[in-house]
């Protein structure tokens, strides 16, 4: 189990320069530079996303009106209301129009030749047995009262639990919101 507060996160320009991104946890070293990342972006204004050829996207507006993208071939893409999750492939054209202002959002990218990934958001009260086989789960706590083996989660801290670790996870308090994060590697 891993702790992670704000002091160890680190601000990074966008892949197509177009704004920044707060990067809470990088793993692996891909060509991209890793090869499963979370992060928190600031969508300033209407704009081109960055293209990750062979990455699964996640994604869900946490502050702000959220926005849509267009350029997937299902349609647009609704990011919004906040802490609804959204995925789509990194191989796609996308145009990102804000929805009255800019918004802040949430987001899990991970190559699709090695992982199976998903990303929920925990909204109520709840106790997790968590048990890691063979991948790995990432929490990051927006509000609410979260503990883990009962250690306290502040809110905008994070807990990475890599493979063959477990443990209890309590989730409380007033209007709780925790992004759940898993990344399990693919079996051939």
């Amino acid at each position: 189990m891993r702790l992670l507060s704000p002091a160890g996160y680190r601000t990074m320009p966008w892949k197509n320069g177009g704004g920044s991104t707060v990067e809470l946890y990088r793993h692996g070293s891909s060509p991209e530079g890793y090869d499963w990342r979370i992060s928190i972006a600031t969508v300033p204004g209407d704009g081109p996303f960055s293209s990750f050829p062979g990455y699964d996207r996640h994604i869900m507006a946490i502050d702000g009106e959220g926005f849509v993208l267009e350029g997937g071939p299902g349609g647009p893409i609704k990011v919004f209301p906040l802490f609804e999750a959204r995925r789509f492939s990194g191989d796609w054209p996308i145009f990102g129009q804000v929805r009255n202002g800019p918004s802040r959002d949430f987001n899990l990218i991970a190559r699709r030749d090695l992982y199976d990934s998903r990303m929920d958001c925990l909204a109520s009260e709840v106790n997790l047995a968590m048990t890691n086989d063979s991948g790995c789960t990432f929490l990051h706590v927006f509000s609410g009262l979260v503990s883990f083996d009962g250690t306290r989660i502040a809110p905008e801290s994070s807990l990475l639990l890599e493979a063959g670790e477990s443990g209890a996870c309590q989730i409380g308090g007033e209007h709780p919101r925790v992004a759940m994060c898993t990344v399990t590697p693919r079996t051939v």
